[in-house]
């Protein structure tokens, strides 16, 4: 940054065009030192009923070609909540955009689905990208541009550039749209980003039910950008939101730091924040962590759109129920209305949850994640020094007798400091031949998914260096039902091969959902006079969920020690199972493969929930007429094959 009353020199990273329309959009990008090189390709918003205008894109386009980009075209794709409206091609999205393949200036460009040529995605081993497709029209082009709108979103407050930019690559099944995001920037960053917010599409929900926006400070601006965090932060402005309400724009900030660049010109705020208020927002996101009813809450508002299939009976009867509600939305009567029903499906999804966790552990869905944490971060000194580190830990347990279980632990400094172990009847040989002790922590209870990569430079042949991300049900189990959060660590490790001897040994160096404040440890296989001994050292600090916040176990040890032997003695019990079946070769792993996106929308498991959403209703309104679609009209069967009858009142 610039001292005061000295100018920079630097050109902005991000420059607010303000009452020029789309006239002003070329000197903006002057200012920004933008220097295009074909191909471009120009990745745009035609999800109805607000995409972005067609007049800025042609725009862009007549731009790019008079600097010199004589192949440009323009991408769309067909997002999963556009197909959930019933739309089924991105090119008639398109044209029903205005995006015609001519501009108004009479130059031609293409209109590519993006969706049609994929290409592996450039990325490293760390990426939740790695091994998944990109677009090969977005990763070959030398000049990538993003139009976005802004819109406000009844789950993440707002959206502009980041949005549009996930357009670039298909959804990942069971990874978090925000992890996709920050390696699009990261990887295969656009060079211009443009958010329309000419007319700002306000409201509750305004991406699916636009409202009109308040007039004149909060509308009438292009934001033209280098970089898309910082044009985002500028739509947060405009629609008066806060940036971290975001999913997309929080993660990336998270990942990749605040945007160093600067700033130039006013950012106009609305005379009110338009958008959902924030309670409102935070009771639609916890229903949104369920991937399935996040799509079905989305698919619920507006609609039917123009051009789309017709809606199935039960998505029609919940657009019914939850549209109006969203409409009305924007005083505190509506407000509390909108958020007593998102509570209400959070509270029965929340249920299911927790049952599945400690009954049900097949209807988990499994997760895919970033590594979250650059290895290098760590030294060599590091990543070999693993065994000294746990070295102390171990000792503690010197002269601690086992329990009736053969689990020797004791608590120390909070923590639980343990060791467990298992004769398997197997030849070393053979054990270690077919379970790689570097996957050991991937084979244990529980596991719902992670990433784990290699890490160079070790100067031991027998030894090899990584570095993992891992996540489990939450633990206990039990703990599920307060709303315990999933255990999600970082670690650095150590491999050691021995001709009588693998062992891994690892230490947390993050938990980025605060779930855990250690979970070190060690996995051992080891040769043995019956065959391989198998043990597993740690010490472990798991955070209870905030129900339990104001509770001190500590202080109840005639509770607490029982509830901690059997959960340990449940987890390993079930890890070292898990081990022999892997020797076997039989399936252990929990869960389910991730919900993929291509799946229909989940709608015959929301009945029972339109049942409660219409009952409640009815309680405030007297009526209790069926429709098409509501379950009372008879039982219900859920996705798991539950039959649910509803009973006399």
């Amino acid at each position: 940054m610039a001292p005061d009353g000295v100018v920079s020199r630097e050109p902005p990273a991000c420059t607010v065009v303000s009452g020029g329309g789309v006239a002003g959009l070329a000197a903006a990008c002057d200012r920004l030192g933008v220097e295009p090189a074909g191909p471009a390709v120009v990745l745009t918003r035609v999800s109805p009923p607000t995409p972005a205008s067609a007049a800025v894109v042609h725009t862009v386009v007549d731009l790019l070609h008079q600097r010199g980009c004589d192949d440009v075209s323009v991408g769309v794709r067909l997002t999963v909540g556009d197909h959930d409206r019933g739309h089924r091609s991105a090119t008639l999205l398109a044209v029903d955009a205005g995006l015609t393949g001519r501009t108004d200036e009479g130059r031609s460009y293409a209109v590519v689905d993006l969706a049609d040529d994929l290409v592996t995605a450039p990325v490293p081993d760390t990426a939740v990208l790695s091994g998944q497709l990109c677009s090969a029209v977005w990763a070959a082009a030398r000049t990538r541009v993003v139009v976005g709108r802004a819109v406000t979103d009844l789950v993440d407050g707002f959206a502009g550039s980041l949005e549009t930019l996930l357009g670039a690559a298909p959804e990942v099944a069971g990874a978090e749209p925000a992890d996709v995001a920050v390696d699009l920037l990261a990887r295969l960053p656009p060079t211009l980003v443009v958010v329309d917010a000419l007319a700002p599409a306000g409201g509750v929900d305004g991406a699916r039910l636009p409202a009109p926006a308040d007039s004149g400070a909060a509308g009438g601006v292009l934001v033209v950008a280098t970089d898309a965090v910082l044009a985002d932060t500028c739509v947060a402005a405009l629609l008066g939101q806060d940036r971290g309400a975001s999913r997309l724009v929080g993660r990336a900030v998270e990942r990749l730091g605040a945007s160093p660049g600067r700033l130039e010109g006013r950012v106009p705020a609305p005379s009110r924040p338009l958008g959902p208020h924030p309670r409102l927002r935070a009771a639609a996101a916890a229903l949104a962590a369920e991937p399935r009813l996040e799509r079905v809450l989305r698919a619920a508002v507006g609609g039917h759109d123009e051009g789309g299939e017709p809606a199935d009976p039960v998505l029609s009867a919940l657009r019914s129920l939850v549209t109006p509600l969203v409409e009305a939305a924007d005083d505190p009567a509506g407000q509390l209305a909108l958020e007593s029903l998102l509570t209400l499906a959070h509270g029965v999804a929340g249920s299911a949850r927790a049952w599945a966790v400690s009954a049900d552990k097949e209807a988990v869905d499994r997760r895919e994640v970033p590594l979250g944490f650059d290895p290098a971060d760590w030294p060599g000194e590091a990543y070999d020094g693993l065994p000294a580190f746990l070295a102390p830990f171990e000792a503690l347990l010197d002269g601690t007798g086992p329990n009736a279980d053969g689990m020797r632990w004791r608590l120390v400094d909070g923590a639980t400091v343990f060791e467990v172990s298992r004769e398997v009847p197997a030849d070393f040989d053979a054990w270690v031949a077919r379970v790689d002790v570097a996957a050991g922590i991937s084979l244990m209870a529980d596991y719902l998914g992670g990433r784990r990569v290699a890490v160079p430079g070790s100067p031991d042949p027998g030894a090899t260096r990584q570095a993992e991300r891992n996540l489990y049900l939450p633990q206990p189990n039990w703990v599920a039902a307060w709303g315990g959060r999933a255990i999600d660590v970082g670690k650095i490790e150590l491999v050691e091969r021995r001709a009588d001897e693998h062992r891994l040994t690892w230490r947390t160096v993050l938990s980025p959902n605060g779930s855990a404040t250690y979970d070190d440890g060690l996995l051992s296989f080891r040769r043995s006079g019956r065959g391989t001994r198998v043990t597993v050292r740690g010490r472990q600090l798991f955070s209870l969920p905030p129900a339990w916040a104001g509770v001190d176990l500590d202080l109840w040890p005639e509770v607490r020690t029982p509830l901690l032997e059997e959960a340990y003695r449940r987890f390993f019990t079930t890890t070292f199972d898990n081990l022999e079946a892997c020797f076997e070769g039989r399936e252990f792993r929990i869960g389910r493969p991730p919900p993929d996106p291509g799946e229909p929308l989940l709608t015959r498991s929301v009945e029972l929930l339109l049942s409660a959403a219409r009952e409640w209703v009815a309680d405030r309104t007297g009526s209790r007429e069926p429709t098409a679609g509501d379950p009372a009209q008879g039982p219900v069967v859920d996705d798991h094959g539950f039959t649910h009858v509803r009973g006399p009142r």
